[in-house]
């Protein structure tokens, strides 16, 4: 079976802790509980240093293992993550480490990409209640409160680091956090046991050294609201090395993170004997091969492995990495875009599909490469089917834009005057968006005289 992405799981491999299997329970006795559950029906809060957090939605999913997460979300990259193992109605230590894999975790969106999260090893703990796990209307109800610690970064978000070279570390209290009445959904989707399809392959070298799969499990994951595809190839040295990969990515060339939120792409390396989860940095795939619509990823890739922290100062270099990942697939899924400018084919080489908030418009942005070329199509993700005309650039939020660019690096960029976009289809629950586009290109300063025509548009995009 297919689950859904823990993010716990995710998450330890973030603050370097080993992958370890164990049966988190609810704990039993009399523990201190002060605090009330002062959140609306449908509502997620609490207090981040004595500043009020009210979430602009909430998610949470439930898998057939009893694995819960729950996310609270604002505009600009905040948000509030709790993961829990075996849940039920009780009480739960958030503090991660040793054999807890339990969660909290407090993004705020600011330069330093890094987590807080309730990491006991460096000081971190927490404590869920769930007062209420309603099976029948699928809706949640409890409370929260965990202190969260990360690496503080300097204005650039490099590591501040300490007189002997240590990084220094930050945290931050959560208070008075409470959900009540909150949608879940159940997610038992998908896939393979151990071993995973017989189809799927994997190899790399570590160190030089082949690292032969014994097993490769491919699941797909949704965090917060984001599709994955999770690839795990174990040795029979149960060594493991681990890649998260976006499901909108498309074909190309992408660059690896190091520390993820758990919708980025990361690899990361474990020899199981006793060092910590070696993350990517740097590293990169170059996917050729991205069906959504059949359910098959092929990919090469290589990344140096490190200790996010910096408490482990192994590294790793793996090297000649190859997969071949089969997956459950969407029909008519697979990422798309063409046009013509001045009358010439425009055939991306890679479709890369951002997302971002304009004063608190959530926006993607289609952007297309081919050779030195690039043309960009970005709208609100709220846009619905219908026909909407382009603007020369984004000042509210909700504006449609199309720009390109001829020479990348050297020329200026020529933006939408007039043009217009259709949205032929939107799937909103897959995440998936059709539609055809035309517009005129020009010099938003007005003073270059050249004009481009860009016809014939067309595209199909996955968004989550």
């Amino acid at each position: 079976m297919k689950k859904v992405y823990f993010i716990k799981r995710i998450l330890l491999i973030f603050i370097a802790l080993h992958f370890i299997s164990c049966e988190n329970e609810p704990l039993t006795g009399k523990f201190p509980q002060d605090e009330q559950n002062e959140a609306e029906e449908g509502e997620f809060r609490a207090m981040i240093e004595g500043k009020e957090f009210i979430a602009a939605s909430t998610s949470a999913t439930l898998t057939s293992d009893n694995e819960l997460v729950i996310i609270g979300n604002k505009p600009g990259g905040e948000k509030i993550v709790l993961a829990i193992t075996n849940a039920a109605e009780g009480i739960f230590n958030l503090t991660t480490g040793g054999n807890n894999e339990n969660s909290g975790i407090y993004f705020d969106g600011s330069i330093n990409v890094s987590p807080y999260i309730s990491a006991g090893p460096f000081g971190g703990s927490g404590q869920l209640n769930l007062t209420k796990l309603d099976i029948t209307d699928k809706t949640l109800t409890g409370t929260f409160s965990f202190t969260g610690v990360r690496i503080k970064v300097d204005g650039d978000g490099n590591p501040i680091l300490d007189g002997e070279g240590n990084p220094i570390m930050e945290n931050i209290e959560i208070k008075k956090g409470a959900f009540n009445a909150i949608d879940y959904v159940l997610d038992d989707s998908g896939g393979g046991g151990t071993g995973g399809d017989p189809k799927n392959e994997f190899f790399a070298k570590v160190d030089g050294v082949d690292f032969v799969a014994d097993t490769i499990r491919v699941t797909e994951p949704v965090v917060g609201n984001v599709h994955m595809i999770k690839i795990e190839a174990k040795s029979s040295k149960n060594e493991l090395i681990r890649i998260d990969i976006p499901r909108a990515l498309g074909v190309g060339t992408f660059q690896m993170v190091k520390i993820s939120d758990g919708t980025k792409l990361i690899a990361s390396y474990n020899a199981h004997q006793g060092g910590e989860n070696l993350t990517s940095n740097p590293g990169s795939i170059t996917i050729t091969e991205f069906d959504l619509e059949e359910g098959v990823l092929k990919a090469t890739f290589e990344f140096t492995g490190k200790d996010p922290l910096g408490q482990d100062p192994t590294v790793v270099q793996v090297t000649e990495g190859s997969l071949t990942a089969h997956f459950e697939g969407i029909p008519g899924a697979n990422n798309m875009f063409r046009a013509k400018v001045d009358g010439a084919d425009f055939s991306p080489e890679t479709l890369e599909i951002l997302s971002e908030v304009v004063n608190q418009y959530p926006r993607v942005t289609l952007i297309a490469t081919v050779g030195k070329q690039k043309m960009e199509l970005s709208f609100p993700e709220t846009i619905t089917e219908g026909s909407f005309q382009m603007a020369k650039v984004v000042t509210v939020g909700n504006e449609v834009v199309g720009v390109y660019t001829p020479v990348v690096g050297t020329s200026i960029s020529y933006v939408s005057s007039p043009g217009s976009i259709v949205i032929t289809n939107y799937d909103i629950p897959n995440g998936i968006i059709e539609g055809t586009f035309s517009f005129t290109g020009v010099d938003a300063t007005g003073q270059d005289p050249k004009v481009y025509q860009i016809t014939a548009g067309e595209f199909l995009a996955v968004l989550k």
